[in-house]
């Protein structure tokens, strides 16, 4: 029985040692936050256009994911760069987002951010680069007939 019972508690010791020893010391390992940081949370914006350049966007914002609602209901300036997929209405560079889209019209943004940068987002909201924009023309009013 005593033998049952030291190794019950060896077991123990040894799986609290290897969880002390797999976490990095502090300032080793990869960034949570800033350069070098690799973004694997997607934050996904809806709203409709108030201008856009060959390098960055604004909109406003209507609607977003659970990462993105700190940015609903306020305008987002999103960064466009050469690795921006952009889609819809026949768009396929950056160059036909700016040609074809003016202000009104309806974008969906993806863009990717470090987890750890949306910890306090009150305070700052990080800086958000496009991944993917998606944009087709405001809807047309319908006319009531009366």
């Amino acid at each position: 029985m005593k033998i049952k019972l030291l190794l019950a508690a060896l077991a123990v010791a040894g799986l609290a040692v290897s969880s002390a020893v797999a976490a990095p010391p502090e300032g080793k390992g990869k960034p949570r936050t800033g350069d070098g940081c690799k973004p694997k949370i997607t934050v996904v914006l809806k709203g409709t256009l108030v201008s856009a350049s060959t390098t960055s966007l604004s909109m406003n914002v209507t609607g977003a994911n659970r990462w993105g609602r700190v940015y609903k209901d306020a305008v987002a300036n999103v960064t466009l760069d050469t690795k921006t997929k952009v889609r819809g209405g026949g768009m396929k560079s950056v160059a036909d987002l700016v040609a074809k889209l003016k202000a009104g019209d309806r974008v969906l943004v993806q863009a990717r951010v470090c987890k750890d940068e949306l910890k306090d987002p009150v305070t700052t909201k990080p800086a958000l680069t496009a991944t993917k924009v998606i944009g087709h023309p405001a809807k047309a009013e319908q006319e009531d007939d009366d």
